[in-house]
């Protein structure tokens, strides 16, 4: 477990990697009506302009049981800013680090999977999810969470038909608005950033020879063969690997898009 006086340089770019990811919940935040507080990422990147949802790759994770794609997410402890709650998580699901989009992108309400428990014991129904988006800066290659679960990229339409639940569909749809970004766009957009998004990985892994292209193979199998996205977790990278945001550079103009 991440010490309170290590926690929060874990969360910084380049800082040290987390040992553990924090677990119980005897410090467990909870709403008013006594709904379990939670707190998590969208985490993207931009593989080309920064102006252009089709340039856009999102950040998925693997459930702990393999049976769909989330985003990473978890309880929001009351040692701890809702900020700093959301880039734990971050860091300790999918293993990415980076900066908050501001302001926080909103407030989601679901009923938990399981069966949630507020301090006292009584059983609590509802979750609130305060959600963020990360631009991420550092992709590490071992992290906390990285033996039970997979990272991938995929562009923002695929992400949304992927997405396990409604409501993380409804956060990132409320990002696309943000933006100024029309949805149809972005689903338009689909086959040519998953083409992109795959040559991306390609460069990755040219130096890994074809043992890395039949690793990629054998994560799509295990994914059940329905992810069309790209895994990053086949990647031969150090110990870190570190984004570079100028070679994301800003359009000109909407127009030269």
């Amino acid at each position: 477990m991440t010490s309170p006086e290590n926690a929060g340089s874990s969360l910084l770019i380049g800082g040290p990697v987390p040992g553990a990811a924090r677990q119980g919940r005897h410090k467990q935040r909870y709403g008013e009506a006594g709904e379990r507080l939670v707190a998590g990422c969208i985490p993207v990147r931009f593989s080309g302009c920064t102006q252009s949802a089709q340039h856009v790759q999102v950040c998925m994770i693997t459930t702990a049981s393999g049976n769909g794609l989330v985003f990473p997410k978890g309880g929001w402890e009351d040692d701890e800013s809702v900020e700093s709650a959301a880039q734990r998580e971050t860091v300790e699901e999918a293993g990415v680090r980076g900066v908050l989009e501001e302001p926080l992108l909103g407030v989601f309400p679901f009923s938990g999977g399981k069966h949630v428990y507020d301090a006292q014991g009584n059983p609590v129904g509802k979750c609130k999810a305060f959600i963020y988006v990360m631009h991420v800066a550092e992709e590490l290659s071992s992290w906390p969470e990285s033996k039970d679960r997979q990272r991938i990229w995929c562009s923002i339409a695929e992400a949304t038909r992927q997405c396990k639940h409604q409501w993380m569909r409804e956060a990132l749809r409320a990002w696309v608005r943000r933006k100024g970004w029309d949805e149809a766009t972005s689903t338009e957009s689909e086959s040519a950033t998953q083409q992109q998004s795959l040559q991306h990985k390609m460069l990755e892994m040219k130096d890994s020879g074809s043992s890395g292209l039949d690793e990629q193979r054998q994560q799509g199998s295990s994914l059940g063969g329905s992810y069309s996205c790209v895994s990053s977790s086949s990647a031969r990278l150090a110990e870190t690997d570190v984004y570079s945001f100028q070679a994301a550079e800003p359009c000109l103009s909407m127009g030269s898009t």
